[in-house]
């Protein structure tokens, strides 16, 4: 099964790196995974005005994008939480795409460096995740303090934080796995 995980931010100094490398070492540690982080602070994006599919001369780095997110059977949305909801740069990296969504598992994960780990920017993604037609995992991984959770090598230092993340993973999975398959024999 093909996992793309989308890191959502591309603010400097940003923790979410953290947990992406987290989140993306255990997928691929699972059986019958290959996981692409898909970091929008590597890509080009222009301000949104069009979805990228009605556009002509697009930059390879933004057809490879679109090329990930298509041949994805599902999907990891990981983005921090500034000022109560996700960063504009996943929002507009994320407007530029639309059929690359629909019908695709999709799981939420949102790091915040206070108590609340990003659960109202979680509520909004879950929203969006509907509003495009894709199949949301009820659990989520969110990382409170994220700055004080990871060590220097990104592994994490919080029984608590390494639970959920076994947790989200395990029900993950087992959702994605359920709705790929699914689609296989229809």
């Amino acid at each position: 099964m093909k996992i793309a995980v989308i890191l959502g931010t591309t603010r400097i100094g940003r923790q979410s790196e953290k947990a992406a490398d987290a989140l993306v070492k255990q997928l691929a540690a699972q059986p019958d995974t290959e996981v692409t982080l898909l970091d929008i602070a590597k890509y080009p994006f222009p301000v949104f005005e069009e979805r990228l599919s009605m556009k002509t001369d697009l930059p390879v780095e933004l057809t490879h994008f679109s090329e990930q997110l298509a041949s994805a059977d599902a999907m990891v949305w990981l983005t921090p939480e500034y000022n109560g909801g996700y960063p504009g740069a996943f929002k507009n990296a994320f407007d530029h795409f639309r059929a690359e969504y629909t019908k695709k598992p999709v799981g939420i994960c949102c790091v915040s460096d206070g108590k609340f780990a990003g659960i109202q920017a979680s509520l909004q993604l879950q929203t969006l995740a509907v509003h495009v037609g894709a199949y949301v995992c009820p659990t989520k991984w969110l990382v409170g303090n994220v700055t004080k959770v990871f060590d220097a090598e990104n592994k994490i230092t919080d029984e608590l934080t390494a639970k959920g993340l076994d947790r989200f993973v395990q029900e993950y999975l087992w959702l994605a796995r359920a709705i790929v398959e699914h689609k296989k024999k229809h």
